[in-house]
């Protein structure tokens, strides 16, 4: 299939979608060069990343131009763009309505406790005396990636505006299930640690930064694991919920609680076909046509992948290797606290995964300069 790809970044869709032997046009607001070197066409969207409106003009312009001199079969929208509404061609994305009512944190949050599912108690800030104790964690109602996470204190805090919810501190190993649904059914395909605010990494406070697969249990049981994985397909099942998508956890003392829904393809997809050896991708293609895969047996190996956040403003050199994505053009300049590269690794256990994750991070800093 002729297949057009368009989002924030969407190096992973696009490279899993060429690697299953599709004919990739992507486009996204960095172009990298293994984004090039995979897909028979990239393009830079000429937008400024940080404004969300800005992506969505651009991205309206490229689907246009692309449905006239490409003439794709379907488009997959990708990280900014999910809920962007595409006519004259097929869409391998949620419903934009529905992709809208489940990121909002708040509407799932009440969904979820009306479908009995463990969760953590969600308001908006001027209920936020409803929740119980302090500290308190502060979200946008809507968006991913945690960057804009952050903790208050005290009744003190003013800086509640803008469209934001409050929700209940929960401590907790955070985790996802990536699960493929058709509409109707659905299957659990890897259950993965999420890598939040990893310090060695560059990142801070809430932010996302890598996935482990497969999520292994500090106490070694696999009842857990298969906890998430069951609820995991009953809520993207109830949701209706098409194509690959994404169930956030934290595990507690009390058990896996549901964090958010996150309605597309994940960041998780490098570990998970690293991990498990599927092409998510046309697995999800797939799952359009009412077709779900079969449950995988076990995991091949367990893979990570980490993001790699400046840590200074800077200049990366030259970074080369088949562990390194989202890779950069040499003399390109990153400020601090943006992601500069991915990192992937695979071993027999997670804790080897992150080790050498952790040494290959140090390797690519040193490539780095100041800007």
């Amino acid at each position: 299939m002729r297949i057009l790809a368009v989002g924030h970044n969407v190096r992973q869709i696009a490279t899993s979608a060429s690697r299953a032997g599709h004919v990739v046009l992507a486009a996204d607001c960095y172009c990298d060069l293994d984004l090039v070197d995979t897909v028979s066409e990239a393009k830079r969207l000429g937008c400024d990343p940080s404004v969300p409106s800005d992506l969505v003009r651009a991205a309206r312009e490229v689907v246009q131009d692309t449905l006239d001199s490409f003439s794709p079969d379907a488009v997959v929208l990708g990280s900014g763009l999910e809920d962007l509404v595409v006519k004259g061609v097929e869409v391998l994305n949620n419903p934009a309505q529905k992709v809208a009512q489940v990121s909002d944190k708040l509407w799932l949050a009440r969904w979820l406790e009306r479908k009995g599912y463990p969760t953590i108690s969600t308001a908006l800030p001027e209920d936020k005396g409803e929740l119980e104790g302090w500290p308190l964690m502060v979200k946008p109602r809507t968006g991913a990636g945690g960057w804009k996470n952050r903790l208050i204190w005290d009744d003190e805090d003013e800086d509640l505006g803008g469209d934001l919810v409050v929700q209940e501190w929960v401590e907790g190993k955070p985790a996802s299930v990536s699960v493929l649904g058709d509409g109707c059914q659905a299957l659990a395909v890897a259950v993965n640690e999420q890598m939040i605010g990893t310090q060695w990494l560059g990142a801070r406070g809430f932010r996302y930064c890598g996935n482990l697969t497969p999520f292994e249990p500090l106490d070694g049981s696999e009842t857990v694991t298969a906890e998430m994985a069951e609820m995991g397909e009953e809520i993207v099942a109830e949701l209706g919920l098409v194509g690959s998508n994404g169930i956030d956890f934290l595990v507690t003392d009390r058990g896996p609680v549901v964090v958010e829904v996150n309605p597309r393809i994940q960041g998780s997809l490098d570990s998970v076909e690293l991990s498990t050896g599927m092409s998510i991708f046309q697995a999800h293609l797939l799952s359009f046509r009412g077709d779900l895969p079969e449950r995988p047996v076990h995991y091949r190996r367990a893979a990570g992948r980490a993001i790699l956040f400046a840590d200074r403003d800077l200049i990366t050199g030259d970074l080369c290797g088949d562990w390194v994505a989202d890779v950069p053009r040499a003399g390109s300049i990153f400020r601090r606290d943006e992601p500069v590269v991915s990192i992937l690794a695979a071993g027999t256990n997670g804790q080897d995964v992150m080790d050498l994750l952790r040494r290959r991070s140090v390797a690519v800093r040193q490539g780095f300069r100041d800007a």
